[in-house]
């Protein structure tokens, strides 16, 4: 396989995000990493664009319809666009393991962005922060849904200002820690998922989910024992465990604080 010409015609999923309102969450076919990107010009504020991009058939005509609407870009593009390649590359590298991203030396992965034709030295840069992204853990929350936005904004925070590159391992049902999930889209960090939104979160899963990780965060309430089956097998395992206690009948708000 030529792994540099794959890189630019391999295609994958996005997030699991909301369309607009309180409808379902879906994901978007992205046909490329350059669709990503130029499609990332657009949000939040115009998912009609983004959605326009993702249906241009070319390299060329995505890179094309983006260029004739710059006036609805982001303003704070420039600031973000590194961030927002490193995040594509992360998206396909764990969606298409086939393509060997996350050990590709970074001159092919260079050759394989070159029909981008984005700045040389930018790529570079963003691909150092690739390569550190690739040696980062991967961290699985669990029971992040139910614990207080306190303590969970003050959990994830820790882990960032430790670990400025990683990747959530996370679910896509009923029960999965939507704040989280989202905090990290935010902040352009590659989400693994595991599972379907039918899926049940159920022991299966949970062990599913800490042989993805390496690293488990477990938020549980105090004198509950709801989460020691799967803290002993993390710990069997030999994962690294952080775990978040609590107390019982405190409010959840619905966002994360501690966290910017």
């Amino acid at each position: 396989m030529d792994h540099a010409a794959e890189i630019l015609t391999t295609a994958f999923l996005g997030p699991w995000v909301r369309p607009g309102g309180n409808g379902p969450r879906m994901q978007h076919v992205y046909a490329s990493v350059l669709h990503w990107y130029e499609a990332a010009k657009f949000m939040p504020h115009h998912p009609e664009h983004r959605d326009a991009v993702l249906f241009q058939p070319s390299l060329k005509e995505a890179k094309r319809y983006a260029k004739l609407r710059q006036s609805a870009w982001r303003t704070d593009w420039n600031l973000v666009r590194p961030s927002i390649l490193i995040a594509g590359l992360g998206f396909l590298a764990v969606q298409r393991p086939e393509l060997s991203l996350r050990t590709l030396d970074l001159a092919t992965v260079n050759a394989g962005l070159a029909p981008m034709a984005l700045p040389e030295r930018f790529v570079e840069a963003c691909l150092g922060r690739f390569d550190e992204w690739r040696s980062g853990p991967r961290i699985a929350f669990i029971g992040a849904d139910a614990a207080p936005d306190q303590l969970v904004g003050k959990a994830v925070a820790k882990l960032v200002s430790a670990l400025p590159t990683w990747t959530m391992v996370s679910t896509s049902m009923g029960r999965t820690p939507w704040r989280v999930h989202d905090w990290c889209l935010s902040h352009f960090i590659p989400i693994e998922y595991l599972g379907t939104p039918q899926s049940k979160l159920n022991p299966r899963m949970l062990a599913d989910l800490v042989d993805r990780a390496d690293q488990v965060v477990v938020f549980e309430e105090r004198q509950s024992k709801k989460h020691d089956a799967v803290i002993a097998y993390a710990r069997k395992c030999k994962k690294k465990i952080s775990l978040e206690l609590y107390a019982s009948g405190t409010d959840q708000p619905r966002e994360l604080s501690g966290l910017k």
